[in-house]
Protein backbone atom coordinates (compact mmCIF):
# COMPACT_ATOMS: atom_id res chain seq x y z
CA UNK A 1 0.00 0.00 0.00
CA UNK A 2 0.87 3.76 -1.01
CA UNK A 3 2.32 5.38 2.81
CA UNK A 4 0.24 6.84 4.21
CA UNK A 5 1.90 10.17 5.29
CA UNK A 6 3.57 12.47 2.32
CA UNK A 7 6.52 14.23 2.38
CA UNK A 8 9.80 14.51 -0.22
CA UNK A 9 7.07 15.24 -2.90
CA UNK A 10 4.33 17.65 -3.37
CA UNK A 11 1.10 17.03 -1.16
CA UNK A 12 -1.86 16.20 -3.73
CA UNK A 13 -5.45 15.09 -2.91
CA UNK A 14 -6.38 13.93 0.33
CA UNK A 15 -3.05 14.40 1.51
CA UNK A 16 -2.98 18.49 0.76
CA UNK A 17 -4.59 19.70 4.25
CA UNK A 18 -6.28 23.39 4.42
CA UNK A 19 -5.24 25.82 2.71
CA UNK A 20 -8.74 27.09 1.74
CA UNK A 21 -8.54 30.74 2.04
CA UNK A 22 -4.86 30.66 0.57
CA UNK A 23 -6.23 28.93 -2.85
CA UNK A 24 -8.73 31.57 -2.66
CA UNK A 25 -6.78 34.50 -2.27
CA UNK A 26 -4.48 32.68 -4.93
CA UNK A 27 -6.81 32.31 -7.26
CA UNK A 28 -8.44 35.80 -6.66
CA UNK A 29 -5.46 37.73 -7.34
CA UNK A 30 -4.14 35.27 -10.59
CA UNK A 31 -7.58 34.87 -11.67
CA UNK A 32 -7.78 39.32 -11.96
CA UNK A 33 -4.25 39.79 -13.58
CA UNK A 34 -2.43 40.56 -10.08
CA UNK A 35 1.08 39.36 -10.04
CA UNK A 36 1.68 37.64 -6.81
CA UNK A 37 5.09 36.94 -4.97
CA UNK A 38 4.49 33.96 -2.72
CA UNK A 39 6.85 33.97 0.42
CA UNK A 40 7.44 31.02 3.75
CA UNK A 41 10.38 29.27 4.47
CA UNK A 42 10.77 25.57 2.57
CA UNK A 43 9.11 23.08 3.04
CA UNK A 44 6.01 24.68 4.38
CA UNK A 45 3.88 23.62 1.07
CA UNK A 46 4.44 26.35 -1.12
CA UNK A 47 4.58 24.17 -4.41
CA UNK A 48 2.08 22.15 -3.61
CA UNK A 49 -0.43 25.07 -2.61
CA UNK A 50 0.08 26.72 -6.06
CA UNK A 51 -0.15 23.38 -7.76
CA UNK A 52 -3.42 22.52 -6.62
CA UNK A 53 -4.83 25.73 -7.16
CA UNK A 54 -3.36 25.80 -10.61
CA UNK A 55 -4.89 22.37 -10.83
CA UNK A 56 -8.45 24.50 -10.07
CA UNK A 57 -7.90 27.34 -11.87
CA UNK A 58 -7.39 25.01 -15.27
CA UNK A 59 -10.63 23.00 -14.15
CA UNK A 60 -12.81 25.92 -13.85
CA UNK A 61 -11.64 27.95 -17.18
CA UNK A 62 -10.72 26.25 -19.92
CA UNK A 63 -8.70 29.47 -21.68
CA UNK A 64 -6.58 29.27 -18.49
CA UNK A 65 -2.90 27.95 -19.26
CA UNK A 66 0.34 27.61 -16.52
CA UNK A 67 3.96 27.16 -17.62
CA UNK A 68 5.95 25.80 -14.34
CA UNK A 69 9.62 26.79 -14.00
CA UNK A 70 11.69 25.83 -11.22
CA UNK A 71 15.18 27.87 -11.13
CA UNK A 72 16.24 25.82 -7.71
CA UNK A 73 18.51 24.54 -10.30
CA UNK A 74 19.37 27.33 -13.04
CA UNK A 75 23.00 28.48 -12.75
CA UNK A 76 23.33 31.09 -15.75
CA UNK A 77 21.12 32.97 -18.34
CA UNK A 78 20.82 31.04 -21.01
CA UNK A 79 19.60 27.89 -18.28
CA UNK A 80 17.01 30.52 -17.32
CA UNK A 81 15.58 31.19 -20.78
CA UNK A 82 15.72 27.35 -21.82
CA UNK A 83 13.92 26.34 -19.07
CA UNK A 84 11.23 29.30 -19.47
CA UNK A 85 11.12 28.77 -23.11
CA UNK A 86 10.65 24.77 -22.38
CA UNK A 87 8.18 26.34 -20.29
CA UNK A 88 5.76 27.95 -22.05
CA UNK A 89 6.21 24.90 -24.87
CA UNK A 90 4.85 22.52 -22.16
CA UNK A 91 2.44 24.73 -20.66
CA UNK A 92 0.85 26.78 -23.68
CA UNK A 93 1.41 24.78 -26.81
CA UNK A 94 -2.29 23.48 -28.02
CA UNK A 95 -0.51 21.12 -30.54
CA UNK A 96 2.49 19.15 -30.58
CA UNK A 97 3.73 20.44 -33.92
CA UNK A 98 2.92 23.77 -33.24
CA UNK A 99 4.49 23.88 -30.50
CA UNK A 100 8.08 22.33 -31.39
CA UNK A 101 7.58 25.08 -34.12
CA UNK A 102 7.33 28.01 -31.76
CA UNK A 103 9.89 26.28 -29.16
CA UNK A 104 12.53 25.62 -32.24
CA UNK A 105 12.26 28.93 -33.04
CA UNK A 106 12.79 30.45 -29.76
CA UNK A 107 15.40 28.21 -28.35
CA UNK A 108 17.61 29.57 -31.66
CA UNK A 109 17.95 32.15 -29.99
CA UNK A 110 20.10 30.76 -26.98
CA UNK A 111 23.79 31.34 -26.93
CA UNK A 112 26.17 31.64 -24.98
CA UNK A 113 26.12 35.40 -25.84
CA UNK A 114 22.43 35.75 -26.03
CA UNK A 115 21.57 39.10 -26.84
CA UNK A 116 19.34 41.77 -25.44
CA UNK A 117 16.50 41.43 -28.46
CA UNK A 118 16.57 37.75 -28.24
CA UNK A 119 16.06 37.63 -24.38
CA UNK A 120 13.22 39.82 -24.79
CA UNK A 121 11.67 37.17 -27.77
CA UNK A 122 11.61 34.75 -25.20
CA UNK A 123 10.05 36.62 -22.25
CA UNK A 124 7.89 37.60 -23.98
CA UNK A 125 6.17 34.19 -25.90
CA UNK A 126 3.64 33.32 -23.69
CA UNK A 127 1.94 37.21 -23.94
CA UNK A 128 2.24 36.71 -27.64
CA UNK A 129 0.61 32.95 -27.99
CA UNK A 130 -1.83 34.28 -25.06
CA UNK A 131 -2.68 37.26 -27.46
CA UNK A 132 -3.31 34.89 -30.52
CA UNK A 133 -5.21 32.22 -29.14
CA UNK A 134 -7.51 34.41 -26.84
CA UNK A 135 -5.28 32.53 -23.66
CA UNK A 136 -4.83 33.72 -19.87
CA UNK A 137 -1.33 32.52 -19.22
CA UNK A 138 0.05 31.88 -15.79
CA UNK A 139 3.83 31.44 -15.28
CA UNK A 140 4.71 29.84 -11.97
CA UNK A 141 8.70 30.39 -11.21
CA UNK A 142 9.44 28.34 -8.09
CA UNK A 143 12.70 29.61 -6.14
CA UNK A 144 12.63 32.64 -7.99
CA UNK A 145 15.22 33.98 -5.64
CA UNK A 146 17.86 31.29 -6.93
CA UNK A 147 17.87 33.91 -9.95
CA UNK A 148 19.45 36.76 -8.00
CA UNK A 149 22.47 34.21 -7.58
CA UNK A 150 23.16 34.90 -11.34
CA UNK A 151 26.49 37.20 -11.99
CA UNK A 152 24.19 39.42 -14.80
CA UNK A 153 20.93 39.30 -12.38
CA UNK A 154 20.92 42.82 -12.06
CA UNK A 155 20.84 43.63 -15.90
CA UNK A 156 18.25 40.53 -15.92
CA UNK A 157 16.01 41.68 -13.11
CA UNK A 158 15.91 45.38 -14.96
CA UNK A 159 14.59 43.43 -18.16
CA UNK A 160 12.14 41.08 -16.77
CA UNK A 161 10.53 43.93 -14.82
CA UNK A 162 10.60 45.99 -18.15
CA UNK A 163 9.24 43.11 -20.56
CA UNK A 164 6.76 41.24 -17.77
CA UNK A 165 4.58 45.10 -16.66
CA UNK A 166 3.69 45.41 -20.49
CA UNK A 167 1.80 41.86 -20.37
CA UNK A 168 -1.98 42.32 -20.37
CA UNK A 169 -3.17 38.40 -21.07
CA UNK A 170 -0.48 36.96 -18.76
CA UNK A 171 0.35 37.15 -14.93
CA UNK A 172 2.84 35.94 -12.77
CA UNK A 173 3.27 33.84 -9.61
CA UNK A 174 6.97 34.33 -8.31
CA UNK A 175 7.48 31.71 -5.11
CA UNK A 176 10.39 31.36 -3.21
CA UNK A 177 12.03 30.34 0.43
CA UNK A 178 14.89 32.43 1.30
CA UNK A 179 12.65 35.14 3.01
CA UNK A 180 15.50 37.67 2.95
CA UNK A 181 16.52 37.15 -0.40
CA UNK A 182 12.53 37.60 -1.66
CA UNK A 183 11.84 40.67 0.39
CA UNK A 184 15.04 42.54 -0.62
CA UNK A 185 13.72 41.63 -4.23
CA UNK A 186 10.22 42.71 -3.87
CA UNK A 187 9.80 44.93 -1.24
CA UNK A 188 13.09 46.95 -1.56
CA UNK A 189 11.94 50.37 -3.13
CA UNK A 190 15.60 50.80 -4.82
CA UNK A 191 15.01 47.17 -6.96
CA UNK A 192 12.98 47.09 -10.28
CA UNK A 193 10.41 44.69 -8.92
CA UNK A 194 9.25 46.78 -5.93
CA UNK A 195 5.62 46.78 -5.97
CA UNK A 196 5.58 44.37 -9.15
CA UNK A 197 2.38 42.98 -7.55
CA UNK A 198 0.84 41.41 -4.52
CA UNK A 199 3.16 39.90 -1.54
CA UNK A 200 1.20 36.80 0.00
CA UNK A 201 2.90 35.09 3.31
CA UNK A 202 2.18 32.16 3.66
CA UNK A 203 1.58 30.80 7.31
CA UNK A 204 1.61 27.71 8.75
CA UNK A 205 -1.43 25.18 8.78
CA UNK A 206 -3.30 25.47 12.17
CA UNK A 207 -3.23 22.74 14.89
CA UNK A 208 -6.64 22.00 14.67
CA UNK A 209 -6.83 20.98 11.15
CA UNK A 210 -3.49 18.37 11.61
CA UNK A 211 -4.72 16.94 14.26
CA UNK A 212 -8.30 15.47 12.78
CA UNK A 213 -5.49 14.77 9.58
CA UNK A 214 -3.41 12.57 11.61
CA UNK A 215 -5.80 10.50 13.41
CA UNK A 216 -8.10 10.27 10.09
CA UNK A 217 -4.98 8.89 8.29
CA UNK A 218 -4.12 6.54 10.90
CA UNK A 219 -7.50 5.17 11.54
CA UNK A 220 -7.76 4.55 7.76
CA UNK A 221 -4.75 2.35 8.16
CA UNK A 222 -6.34 0.34 10.61
CA UNK A 223 -4.79 2.02 13.19
CA UNK A 224 -5.13 4.66 16.04
CA UNK A 225 -3.30 7.73 17.73
CA UNK A 226 -4.82 9.33 20.84
CA UNK A 227 -5.21 13.05 20.24
CA UNK A 228 -2.57 13.72 22.66
CA UNK A 229 -0.28 11.99 20.66
CA UNK A 230 -1.24 14.02 17.74
CA UNK A 231 -1.23 17.13 19.49
CA UNK A 232 2.07 16.54 20.23
CA UNK A 233 3.50 15.54 17.11
CA UNK A 234 2.31 19.21 15.86
CA UNK A 235 3.23 21.03 19.36
CA UNK A 236 7.16 19.51 18.77
CA UNK A 237 7.82 20.43 15.17
CA UNK A 238 5.76 23.57 15.12
CA UNK A 239 3.37 22.31 12.46
CA UNK A 240 5.65 22.72 10.36
CA UNK A 241 3.83 20.89 7.14
CA UNK A 242 7.28 18.72 5.77
CA UNK A 243 7.95 17.73 9.56
CA UNK A 244 4.64 17.23 10.75
CA UNK A 245 4.39 14.75 7.65
CA UNK A 246 7.72 13.12 8.61
CA UNK A 247 7.35 12.80 11.96
CA UNK A 248 3.94 11.16 11.77
CA UNK A 249 4.96 8.69 9.19
CA UNK A 250 7.65 7.51 11.76
CA UNK A 251 5.14 6.99 14.33
CA UNK A 252 3.15 5.21 11.81
CA UNK A 253 5.88 2.86 10.69
CA UNK A 254 6.61 1.57 14.84
CA UNK A 255 2.89 1.36 15.79
CA UNK A 256 1.13 -1.84 15.04
CA UNK A 257 -2.31 -1.09 16.69
CA UNK A 258 -2.21 2.40 18.98
CA UNK A 259 0.79 5.02 19.23
CA UNK A 260 1.62 6.41 22.55
CA UNK A 261 2.93 9.31 23.59
CA UNK A 262 6.35 7.48 24.16
CA UNK A 263 5.98 6.16 20.71
CA UNK A 264 5.90 9.77 19.60
CA UNK A 265 9.13 10.54 21.44
CA UNK A 266 10.82 7.96 19.89
CA UNK A 267 9.93 8.91 16.22
CA UNK A 268 10.88 12.19 17.22
CA UNK A 269 14.58 11.29 18.28
CA UNK A 270 14.60 9.27 14.80
CA UNK A 271 13.35 12.12 12.58
CA UNK A 272 16.41 14.20 14.13
CA UNK A 273 18.70 11.74 13.47
CA UNK A 274 17.52 11.27 9.71
CA UNK A 275 17.73 14.87 9.16
CA UNK A 276 21.06 15.30 11.02
CA UNK A 277 23.65 15.46 8.11
CA UNK A 278 21.67 18.62 6.84
CA UNK A 279 21.96 20.42 10.22
CA UNK A 280 25.79 19.24 10.28
CA UNK A 281 26.89 20.69 7.19
CA UNK A 282 24.54 24.03 7.97
CA UNK A 283 26.36 24.23 11.43
CA UNK A 284 29.43 23.50 10.16
CA UNK A 285 29.56 26.95 8.00
CA UNK A 286 28.28 28.99 11.15
CA UNK A 287 31.10 30.63 13.79
CA UNK A 288 31.48 29.43 17.24
CA UNK A 289 29.57 32.97 18.53
CA UNK A 290 26.84 32.02 16.01
CA UNK A 291 26.30 28.88 17.23
CA UNK A 292 26.52 30.02 20.70
CA UNK A 293 23.73 32.29 19.99
CA UNK A 294 21.61 29.71 18.29
CA UNK A 295 22.01 27.55 21.75
CA UNK A 296 20.74 31.04 23.46
CA UNK A 297 17.60 31.14 20.99
CA UNK A 298 17.30 27.63 21.27
CA UNK A 299 17.02 28.06 24.95
CA UNK A 300 14.40 30.89 24.63
CA UNK A 301 16.72 33.65 25.25
CA UNK A 302 14.85 36.51 24.21
CA UNK A 303 17.05 38.98 25.87
CA UNK A 304 20.78 38.64 23.50
CA UNK A 305 22.55 41.76 24.40
CA UNK A 306 21.70 41.28 28.67
CA UNK A 307 24.94 40.83 30.17
CA UNK A 308 23.87 37.42 32.04
CA UNK A 309 23.01 36.28 28.43
CA UNK A 310 26.12 37.13 26.74
CA UNK A 311 28.57 35.69 30.06
CA UNK A 312 26.34 32.39 29.95
CA UNK A 313 26.31 31.66 26.02
CA UNK A 314 29.82 33.38 25.60
CA UNK A 315 27.99 35.48 23.13
CA UNK A 316 31.25 38.20 22.39
CA UNK A 317 30.50 42.03 22.09
CA UNK A 318 27.82 44.11 21.26
CA UNK A 319 29.32 44.47 17.35
CA UNK A 320 29.61 40.75 17.25
CA UNK A 321 26.00 39.68 18.69
CA UNK A 322 24.77 42.70 16.17
CA UNK A 323 26.13 41.31 13.08
CA UNK A 324 25.65 37.38 14.02
CA UNK A 325 21.90 38.56 14.32
CA UNK A 326 21.99 39.90 11.00
CA UNK A 327 24.23 36.93 9.94
CA UNK A 328 21.36 34.03 10.91
CA UNK A 329 18.41 36.13 9.76
CA UNK A 330 20.07 36.72 6.23
CA UNK A 331 20.74 32.94 5.90
CA UNK A 332 16.80 31.98 7.37
CA UNK A 333 18.15 30.04 10.19
CA UNK A 334 16.75 32.71 12.77
CA UNK A 335 13.68 35.14 12.30
CA UNK A 336 12.33 38.04 14.32
CA UNK A 337 9.37 37.18 16.32
CA UNK A 338 7.78 39.31 18.81
CA UNK A 339 10.47 40.50 21.45
CA UNK A 340 13.03 37.73 20.51
CA UNK A 341 14.01 34.98 17.87
CA UNK A 342 13.13 31.47 16.93
CA UNK A 343 14.40 29.08 14.35
CA UNK A 344 12.98 29.40 10.96
CA UNK A 345 13.38 25.55 10.95
CA UNK A 346 11.65 23.86 14.23
CA UNK A 347 14.08 20.72 14.14
CA UNK A 348 17.03 22.15 14.02
CA UNK A 349 15.77 23.64 17.13
CA UNK A 350 15.46 20.11 18.18
CA UNK A 351 18.45 19.37 17.06
CA UNK A 352 20.75 22.04 19.00
CA UNK A 353 18.66 21.21 22.35
CA UNK A 354 19.59 17.95 22.34
CA UNK A 355 23.05 18.30 21.28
Amino acid sequence: MRRPFIYGELAQDENFIDRHEDRKRLKTFLGNGINVMLISPRRWGKSSLVKATMKEMLKEDKKVRVCFVDAFKITSEADFYNAYATAVFNGVSSSIDKGIEVFRKYVQALSPSITIKSAEDILNLPEKIAEQRGLQVIVCIDEFQNLANLSAWKRIEGMLRSVWQQHQHTTYCLYGSKRHMMLDIFNNSSNPFYRFGQVMYLDKIAKDYWIPYIIDTFKKSGKTISREAAERICDVVDCHSWYVQQLSFFVWADTEDNATLEMVENALLSVIDTNRPVFESDAEKLSSSQMAMLHAVANGESRLNSSEVVNRYQLGGPQTITRNKRVLVEKDIIEKRGNGFDFVDPLFRQWIIRG
